[in-house]
C-alpha cells in the first residue's frame, strides 16, 4: 500500500494520505536553530541544544501522537466550524490533504469547504527564526469570513527541569505581549523567545491553559471554538504563542500571512518582523535554502538502471547523512533531547561518509573527536564537545536551574567504561577527509587530549592503533572491553573478532596515509602490525565456513557451527572481508554464509538464530526479544558493510540484492508492513523471529544513512577518492550495461560514464579522461575544470 510518492523534480516526498501508520518526520534548519516536525506539523524547536535550549514543548510517546506542534487553525466565522491546516490536531474530514517534506522545509496543504490553505515551515539560513508562511485562497465562489490562529507551546529550556521539576519550571517562565509581539521569558536564565507576525494581530494568547480551556486539548481549543482569544499573559505557568488574525476573502481572493517564531527578545522580534513581513523576503530565504542543498547534492549525482537507487542517492540518503553530521543523534522523536553530546563511534562514522558535501562539518566533528580522545588512545564513549571548548562566560549569579558542568577529572572515564571500537573509526574518518580535500597538512594540526596534553592529528591516530594493539586477550584477538560496535554483545569483556578486523582496517588507512606523507618508517612499522593482526584473525577466528564473533571472558567461542543460537553473525564476517583480512576461499565462504543464514527480503539480520535464553557471559543481547534490535533483527547500520564486502569480492549481483532488500524507496508500496518513512533508513527492521517482521523503526538518526551512501557510491558504483588520484572501480549487476555519475572532487567536475559491453560484474578494461588514456588512478584535474571520463568495464583489470 502506498501513502505517498517521490517528486524527484522538486526533491520532495509527497504524503498523499494523512493516515500513515506512524509519524513521518523531517528536519528544519541547517545551523543553530532547528526543528523536528512530522507530517501533521507535530514536533519541537530548539536552539543549539535539544536538551539545554528547547524552545517549544513536545510530549514524546504520547497519546494523541506527536503533540504539540507548530499549528495553524482556520475558523469559518459564519458557521463556527474550525480545522487545522496540517489536519492534526483538530482531525476531521478534509476535501484534500497532502504534506510535502522537502530539504529543510515542510509544506502542509489542505482544502476544506472551499478554502485552500498551504502552511510552509522553514528556518532561513543566517537567522534564528522559524517562519510559518500561510497561503490562503477562497475557491468557494462566495465571500468568506475567517479567523486564523497560530499555536505553539513554549518549553522551559532545560528538558529534565521542564519534564520533572515543575516546582521550578512553572514559576520561572513568564510571558507578555508588546507591540504585536509575544515575548516569552525565562527569568532565571535571562533568556527570551518571541513570536511576531506580518500582520497586526486581532487577538493573542500567551497562556496555554487560557487558550485551550479546562479539560481540553489542542484538538478543541476554547479560544478557537468561541472565535476570540483571551489576551492572556502572566509571570509563571505554561505559555504558548497564539496570534490571531480575522479577515474576509472575496471569491477567488488569495492572501499570505507569516508568523515568526524565534530566539531573542522583543527588539529581535521587531527586526525579524520588518524583514519577513515582505513575502518576497520569505520567498528569497526559501530559494536560498534550496540553493544551499542543491550545491551539496551537485557534488555527486547518479543515473543508474535502478530508479530506487537514483532517488535515494541523489537526494534522500545524502540529506539524511548530512542531518546526522549537523545534529548528532539526540534530536528526533525517539531521542527527544534528554541527553546531548556526541557518541564517539557514531560521530566518527558520520564524518567519514560525506566529506565531499560537507568538508567543514566533517572536519569540525573530527576535531571534536580528537579532543575527546584520551592520551591512552581510547575515546570517551559519550561526551559533550563543550567540555573541551572555550569556557563560557560565567553567569553573574548561580542559577538554581543550571546543572553544574563536570570537572575534567570526572569527565574522563577509565578503561572499564571504554568501548573497544570507538576510536578506531576515527582513523578512517581522518583518512577519508584528507583523500577528499587533499589537505595533507591536516595530519600535523595540533589538538589536545581529553585528559591533558596535546599532540598532532597524526600522533592521535598512532595512539589509537597502539591502544588496540596492546588491548588483546589470550588468543591475541582484541579485547571487546565494555563493548564493541554491538553494545548488547559485550562477551563479558572477552575478545572481539569485530574489533580485530576494525584494527586491520584502521591500520590499512593509516599506512596509506603514512605513505602519502612520505613517512616510510611508520608505514613499514604499522604495515607489519597489520600483517600480524591479519594472521591472528585467520588463525584464531576461522570456524570452517565463517568467522567467529568472538570469545567470552570465560573462554567460550561465540558464532561457531556448534552454537544453537547466534551461530552466524554479520559484523565479523562482513568486516573480515571489508578489512582485507579475509582473502580467497575464506572470504567467499564467509559471505556465502551471510547470504545463506542472514538474508531476508527486508535486509540482512545481525545474527541468526536469535538468542532465546539469557546468558550474561555473551551479553545483554540474550535478554533482547528475538527479532528486535540487536537480537536477530535487520540492524540497518551493519547491512552496508556486506554490500562493500560483496563488491570487493566482485559479486555485483549479490551486492545489489543486499542493497535493494534494505532500500527504503523500494518499500514505498509496502507501508502497511514497513510503516516508517520510505525516504529514510531506519535503525532497524523487525526480523523474521518477530511477529512484526518487516516493520522499520527509528528513522533519520542512524549510522545506516552515512554507511548506505558510502557503500553504494564508493563500492557498488565504485568512485573512491585516494590520496594520489580518483579511483573508479565499480561492481554492479551484469545486466547494467551503462550508468553515469557526476562527481565533484577537489574543485574539478568529473562526468563519468561507465560502459559495460561484456556484461561483467567487476573489472575495468580501460579509462579515459578528456580523451586521454589513464592507467590506474585518474590524476586530480585543475579546480574549475570539467572532465569527461569514460570507464569501460571488462575482463582485463587495470585498477
Amino acid at each position: 500500500m502506498e501513502y505517498g510518492h517521490f517528486d524527484q523534480a522538486k526533491r520532495e516526498y509527497v504524503i498523499d494520505r494523512v493516515d500513515v501508520p506512524v509519524s513521518w518526520t523531517n528536519y528544519l534548519g541547517v545551523e543553530d536553530l532547528a526543528a523536528v516536525v512530522n507530517h501533521t506539523a507535530g514536533g519541537y524547536l530548539f536552539y543549539k541544544s535539544p536538551e539545554r535550549h528547547r524552545i517549544t514543548r513536545f510530549r514524546p510517546n504520547g497519546v494523541p501522537m506527536d503533540r504539540p506542534g507548530h499549528y495553524v487553525y482556520l475558523r469559518d466565522d459564519d458557521t463556527g466550524e474550525f480545522w487545522s491546516v496540517s489536519w492534526q490536531p483538530c482531525g476531521g474530514p478534509l476535501e484534500a490533504y497532502r504534506c510535502r517534506h522537502g530539504l529543510s522545509y515542510s509544506v502542509y496543504e489542505c482544502v476544506r469547504n472551499g478554502v485552500g490553505a498551504a502552511q510552509t515551515l522553514f528556518i532561513p539560513r543566517g537567522e534564528a527564526v522559524e517562519l510559518w508562511d500561510l497561503a490562503l485562497e477562497n475557491t468557494s465562489g462566495r465571500e468568506r469570513r475567517l479567523s486564523v490562529y497560530s499555536y505553539a507551546e513554549f518549553s522551559y529550556h532545560q528538558i529534565p527541569i521542564d519534564n520533572q521539576n515543575f516546582q521550578m519550571s512553572l514559576y520561572c517562565a513568564g510571558s507578555a505581549y508588546k507591540d504585536g509581539i509575544i515575548d516569552y521569558e525565562l527569568f532565571y536564565e535571562h533568556a527570551h523567545q518571541f513570536m511576531a507576525a506580518s500582520f497586526v494581530p486581532d487577538g493573542f494568547d500567551c497562556l496555554r491553559d487560557s487558550f485551550l480551556g479546562p479539560y481540553r486539548t489542542e484538538t478543541n481549543p476554547l479560544a478557537v471554538e468561541r472565535g476570540e482569544c483571551f489576551g492572556s499573559f502572566e509571570k509563571g505557568g505554561n505559555h504558548c504563542a497564539v496570534l490571531q488574525k480575522t479577515l474576509t476573502l472575496a471569491p477567488g481572493e488569495k492572501t499570505r500571512l507569516v508568523w515568526m517564531l524565534g530566539e531573542g527578545g522583543v527588539e529581535e522580534g521587531r527586526r525579524i518582523r520588518a524583514k519577513y513581513s515582505d513575502p518576497a523576503a520569505v520567498d528569497a530565504a526559501l530559494a536560498d535554502l534550496a540553493g544551499f542543498w542543491e550545491k551539496k547534492l551537485s557534488k555527486l549525482q547518479v543515473s543508474t538502471p535502478d530508479p530506487d537507487m537514483d532517488v535515494m542517492l541523489n537526494t534522500w540518503t545524502l540529506y539524511q547523512s548530512e542531518i546526522n553530521v549537523m545534529f548528532s543523534r539526540f534530536a528526533s522523536f525517539i531521542e527527544v533531547g534528554g541527553r546531548t553530546g556526541l557518541g564517539y563511534r557514531d560521530t566518527a562514522q558520520d564524518a567519514m561518509t560525506i566529506p565531499h558535501s560537507n568538508p567543514q562539518g566533517c572536519k569540525k566533528r573530527i576535531m571534536q573527536l580528537m579532543q575527546g580522545l584520551t592520551s591512552a588512545g581510547y575515546g570517551l564513549h559519550l561526551f559533550d564537545p563543550a567540555w573541551f571548548g572555550p569556557q563560557a562566560e560565567k553567569p553573574a549569579f548561580r542559577s538554581p536551574t543550571v546543572i553544574p558542568m563536570p570537572d575534567r577529572a570526572s569527565i574522563v572515564h577509565g578503561l572499564e567504561d571504554a568501548c573497544a571500537d570507538d576510536a578506531l573509526w576515527l582513523v578512517a574518518a581522518v583518512a577519508e577527509y584528507v583523500r577528499e580535500t587533499g589537505e595533507l597538512s591536516f595530519f600535523d594540526e595540533v589538538v589536545g587530549y581529553a585528559d591533558g596534553g596535546e599532540g598532532s592529528v597524526y600522533e592521535h591516530l598512532k595512539k589509537i592503533l597502539d591502544f588496540s594493539a596492546a588491548q588483546v586477550g589470550p588468543h591475541g584477538v582484541c579485547k571487546g572491553l565494555r563493548a564493541d560496535w554491538n553494545d548488547c554483545l559485550n562477551l563479558g569483556g572477552g575478545e572481539s573478532a569485530m574489533v580485530s578486523f576494525l584494527h586491520v582496517w584502521a591500520l590499512g588507512h593509516f599506512v596509506d596515509a603514512a605513505r602519502a606523507l612520505g613517512r616510510t618508517e611508520d608505514a613499514e612499522q604499522y604495515q607489519a602490525m597489520r600483517r600480524g593482526v591479519m594472521e591472528i584473525c585467520r588463525r584464531e577466528l576461522w570456524d570452517g565456513d565463517w568467522y567467529l564473533r568472538g570469545v567470552t571472558a570465560d573462554g567460550r567461542k561465540i558464532g561457531t557451527h556448534a552454537d544453537a543460537e547466534g551461530r552466524v553473525h554479520l559484523e565479523s564476517n562482513a568486516w573480515a572481508v571489508l578489512s582485507g583480512a579475509a582473502e580467497g576461499e575464506q572470504a567467499l565462504r564467509a559471505m556465502d554464509a551471510v547470504d545463506r543464514s542472514l538474508y531476508t527480503d527486508y535486509g540482512l539480520r545481525l545474527n541468526a538464530p536469535s538468542y532465546t535464553r539469557p546468558d550474561d557471559a555473551i551479553g545483554f543481547i540474550t535478554r533482547v526479544y528475538p527479532g528486535v534490535k540487536e537480537n536477530g533483527a535487520i540492524f540497518s547500520h551493519s547491512n552496508p558493510w556486506a554490500w562493500c564486502a560483496e563488491a570487493m569480492l566482485g559479486r555485483g549481483e549479490r551486492a545489489m540484492k543486499f542493497y535493494k532488500a534494505l532500500c527504503p524507496a523500494a518499500q514505498n508500496d509496502k507501508i502497511e508492513i514497513r510503516q516508517s518513512e520510505p525516504y529514510s533508513y531506519c535503525q532497524f527492521v523487525m526480523g523474521p523471529d518477530h511477529s512484526a517482521f518487516g516493520r522499520a523503526r527509528h528513522p533519520f538518526m542512524t549510522g545506516s544513512a552515512g554507511w548506505s551512501y558510502f557503500a553504494a557510491t564508493r563500492y557498488i558504483l565504485g568512485v573512491r577518492p585516494q590520496f594520489g588520484g580518483l579511483l573508479v572501480d565499480p561492481c554492479v549487476p551484469a545486466d547494467w550495461r551503462r550508468f553515469a555519475i557526476t562527481r565533484v572532487w577537489r574543485g574539478a567536475v568529473y562526468h563519468i560514464t561507465v560502459e559495460n559491453p561484456d556484461g561483467v560484474e567487476k573489472g575495468v578494461a580501460s579509462v579515459t579522461c578528456s580523451g586521454q588514456a589513464i592507467k590506474g588512478l585518474i590524476p586530480a584535474q585543475p579546480a574549475g575544470s570539467v572532465n569527461e571520463v569514460v570507464v569501460t568495464m571488462g575482463r582485463r583489470e587495470l585498477v
